[in-house]
């Protein structure tokens, strides 16, 4: 059985990943599917004064309503899946979580900016590309 990664970060266009997971499950057969969402590590400033526990508290309740809309979707559609939140650098934690789980690929939403957009703001589709020792499609919303 093919495994995917899919990572989610709440976006329109890891919910378009996440449709392109479940039309190519549909024409290829079953799917082995790990969901993932990496909520940046927070930076000391932000968090002044507040408990660790607090903390996680808050970070895994903004994965969990990232991750709400995949889910239902992939539970629609009757495609088993395994869920995984994490916190670091996301591209460094998507390429080595596949290679972890030994997935065969994986999908991700990008925003497709090009140019000194890109440059500026970094693109943690481009450093999942760079290094990624395995297959990445990258999918894009439509209407944007």
């Amino acid at each position: 059985m093919r495994s995917v990664l899919l990572p989610v970060d709440g976006s329109k266009h890891a919910f378009a990943a996440t449709l392109y997971v479940i039309e190519f499950a549909k024409l290829h057969g079953p799917l082995e599917v790990h969901v993932v969402n990496v909520e940046p590590a927070p930076v000391a400033w932000q968090t002044h004064g507040m408990e660790e526990e607090a903390i996680q508290g808050h970070l895994t309740a903004r994965a969990h309503i990232a991750l709400k809309p995949v889910l239902n979707a992939l539970n629609e559609a009757g495609i088993g899946h395994k869920t995984y939140v994490q916190q670091g650098d996301i591209a460094e934690i998507v390429v080595g979580l596949a290679e972890e789980l030994g997935c065969d690929s994986i999908v991700m939403g990008t925003r497709g900016l090009g140019g000194l957009a890109a440059l500026a703001l970094g693109s943690v589709t481009r450093k999942v590309l760079h290094l990624a020792t395995k297959p990445v499609v990258c999918v894009k919303a439509e209407n944007d």
